[in-house]
């Protein structure tokens, strides 16, 4: 079977994540565990993020060059994750991601160079606006790539009971991932502040009934 496709499990790390010492740590007890063979990384805007939107009120710019900054501001977050996990590497395309697990190594997407490839060929579109955070971006790299999972990192738990949509009003993900949660194969949630790390089952697509 391919590593670039079905045992990949696209893990997004949330960007605010990376103001707590304790990740680096956490995530490399989640990573090491055999489950998660080939694990693709993802690293939230977090703080650096914020900062585009407080300078899209300044400045007045559109929603394309804000979309593209903050993908950017993604970029400087996994370079600071690559920096702080010895195991981590960034990688822009399938096969930086294929050699880095043949050397047993956790590559983290550089979106920045992954996204303006990738997105002519894709017929699901990314919209460069804030409705597609680095949530949507991590799903629509699970489509596109394609993976088996996504595993979304968090700093909060979950309860299998909240819709979507809830969700995505409360600010805990973004309303486009929302939208694309039945198209995704399945998703896990962790909370990665918990004492132990146990995902929660979020979505399957396996459990859902055939038509």
């Amino acid at each position: 079977m391919s590593a670039h496709t079905s045992e990949v499990h696209v893990v997004k790390l949330g960007g605010s994540l990376l103001g707590w010492s304790e990740t680096p740590h956490r995530l490399a007890e989640l990573l090491s565990r055999a489950s998660l063979t080939r694990p693709l990384l993802i690293v939230g805007g977090g703080r650096a993020a914020d900062s585009v939107r407080d300078w899209q009120q300044i400045h007045r710019f559109d929603e394309a060059t804000a979309h593209d900054l903050a993908v950017d501001a993604m970029t400087l977050n996994s370079q600071l994750l690559a920096a702080v996990v010895p195991q981590a590497t960034l990688v822009g395309n399938r096969d930086e991601a294929a050699t880095a697990w043949q050397q047993h190594r956790w590559p983290i997407l550089d979106c920045a160079a992954f996204l303006p490839r990738e997105e002519p060929l894709q017929p699901l579109e990314l919209p460069h606006t804030w409705a597609a955070t680095s949530d949507a971006i991590a799903a629509w790299v699970t489509l596109a790539w394609p993976a088996s999972r996504l595993v979304l990192l968090k700093s909060t738990g979950l309860s299998d009971q909240i819709p979507a949509s809830q969700l995505a009003a409360a600010g805990l993900i973004d309303h486009c991932l929302a939208g694309w949660l039945e198209e995704l194969p399945t998703v896990d949630w962790v909370n990665l502040r918990a004492a132990t790390l146990q995902p929660t089952r979020w979505h399957s697509r396996a459990d859902q009934p055939v038509p």
